[in-house]
C-alpha cells in the first residue's frame, strides 16, 4: 500500500494514497469546508445588484426573448463581435462618454429584428451605458408602433440617435 502525507498543513502523519486527512483532521476539514460554503452563501445573498441583473437577464431571455435572438447573443460570433466593439470604443457609452464597466453593452444601431443583414456588422454596433441603452430601447419602441416604423429604425443614423438619446438625457 502506498503512503503520503496528510493534507493539512504542517501535518508529518502518513495516510494511504487517495485519502486526502489523518483521523485527526478529518473533522476540521468538514467544519472548515462548511465555514466556507456558509461564508459564500452569505457572500451570495449580500451582492445583490449583480444577482438581479443576471437573474432579470435570465428571466428575459427564458420569457421574453425569441429563440433566434436568444441563440445569437450566445454564439461565439456575437461573443467576438461584441468584445471586439467593446475594446475598439475603449469601455465608454458612444452617447453620453461614460465608462462601461458593469457589463458590456454592445447595441445594434439598426436593431437586430428590423436588419438581421447587420447584426455582426462592426459599423452598426456601439458601445452604449445602462442609462443610454435604456432611452435608445424606450425610443425605438416608440417607433416601433408609428406606421412603417420597422423600415424607419432601420435607417436611423448612429448621429440621429445620439441626438435623440442626448435630448432624453437633459
Amino acid at each position: 500500500m502506498r503512503l503520503k502525507h496528510c493534507n493539512w498543513r504542517g501535518c508529518q502523519r502518513l495516510v494511504p494514497q487517495g485519502v486526502d486527512f489523518c483521523d485527526e483532521h478529518k473533522q476540521a476539514d468538514m467544519e472548515r469546508k462548511q465555514a466556507y460554503i456558509k461564508q459564500r452563501d452569505k457572500a451570495k445573498s449580500t451582492v445583490k445588484g449583480k444577482q438581479l441583473a443576471a437573474s432579470h437577464m435570465a428571466h428575459y431571455n427564458h420569457t421574453a426573448r425569441d429563440e433566434q435572438a436568444n441563440a445569437f447573443y450566445h454564439s461565439v460570433q456575437w461573443s467576438r463581435a461584441r468584445d471586439y466593439v467593446y475594446s475598439r470604443d475603449l469601455a465608454t457609452c458612444q452617447v453620453c462618454a461614460d465608462a462601461v464597466t458593469d457589463r458590456k453593452i454592445v447595441d445594434h444601431i439598426h436593431p437586430l429584428k428590423v436588419a438581421p443583414s447587420e447584426k455582426l456588422d462592426k459599423d452598426n454596433l456601439w458601445v452604449l451605458c445602462y442609462r443610454c441603452h435604456n432611452i435608445k430601447t424606450q425610443l425605438e419602441e416608440s417607433i416601433k408602433s408609428h406606421p412603417n416604423g420597422n423600415n424607419k429604425l432601420a435607417h436611423i443614423s448612429r448621429g440621429w440617435w445620439q441626438r435623440a438619446i442626448k435630448e432624453k438625457i437633459k
